[in-house]
């Protein structure tokens, strides 16, 4: 029997992901000074749980809320490496017909690529469930230091595990590596990430390979604040779709050495982004 083009294509990445997924496993054996959320020195496990919401119009009157809850788990077994499991839940509302889905990590909704005219119904929908699970990992090669920046490897793979017909995810596998940078230059740090990611496509949601990235300052407001101003985006995830961009402010706050706290607002700058939101997270580090 022959395979159809989406079948092909998942055979095609699934042994690419299985290298990625190989590759994060491992790394668990192997190491991290701090993570991504800034984890206080000297804790190796860390659980956290967030709420996030986010509305846009998606460039078809899509009217769409997503509030997410992300659950995490944090490990920083060794010195150098990071490893970072994360478990979505997600409430979306949205004009019928309007096509959105949530992509991986932060809740936003998307147009499907089949979706193309603006919705004109009043009649709304809602869905709720667990979105793509995702696992990220990274390994410090070079740490910060008086002439060099830090730098950090990642790999980042999504398992399509949301219900993509009811637009709790996209129905397709993402995975690949990338490259973190960052440079302290006394209480300022500047920062930059960007990823090459596979993806998947299906017959409802027509993914297709991206670059993803971001980049911005912070500054060490005290020994437990730090703030920081950084725009992400990636270039376009869909056949025909708009390249997403956003900035971000966040501010980090390290309560005790068992609690930090993250607080953010986000604004979206074309029509794969949401139009606003903001969200916290709490980690509770053993």
């Amino acid at each position: 029997m022959e395979l159809t083009i989406e079948t092909k294509r998942i055979y095609g990445l699934t042994p690419v992901l299985l290298i990625c997924l190989l590759l994060v496993l491992v790394a668990v054996s192997a190491g991290a000074e701090d993570t991504e959320h800034r984890l206080a020195q000297g804790v190796s496990l860390a659980l956290g749980i967030g709420a996030e919401v986010t509305h846009g119009d998606y460039g078809a009157s899509a009217d769409a809320t997503v509030v997410t809850m992300p659950v995490l788990l944090a490990m920083i077994p060794y010195e150098t490496i990071d490893l970072t499991l994360e478990l979505p839940l997600v409430y979306l509302t949205s004009r019928s017909s309007s096509g959105v889905v949530v992509t991986q990590s932060g809740g936003m909704g998307r147009r499907r690529a089949s979706s193309t005219s603006t919705v004109t119904s009043s009649t709304r929908s809602s869905e709720a469930g667990l979105g793509d699970i995702s696992l990220s990992a990274g390994w410090t090669v070079l740490q910060d230091g008086e002439q060099t920046p830090r730098i950090r490897p990642t790999l980042y793979l999504k398992a399509p595990t949301g219900d993509n017909e009811k637009g709790l995810g996209t129905g397709t596998f993402e995975g690949g590596p990338g490259l973190s940078l960052s440079k302290w230059l006394g209480d300022f740090q500047l920062f930059a990430e960007g990823a090459y990611l596979l993806q998947d496509s299906t017959s409802d949601y027509q993914g297709r390979n991206y670059v993803s990235y971001s980049a911005g300052a912070g500054l060490q407001a005290s020994d437990r604040l730090f703030v920081s101003l950084y725009a992400t985006g990636a270039s376009a995830r869909v056949d025909g779709g708009d390249a997403p961009v956003e900035g971000r402010l966040k501010l980090n706050f390290l309560q005790s050495r068992r609690v930090a706290w993250e607080l953010y607002g986000l604004v979206g700058f074309t029509d794969a982004n949401p139009a606003a939101g903001g969200g916290m997270l709490v980690m509770y580090q053993f």
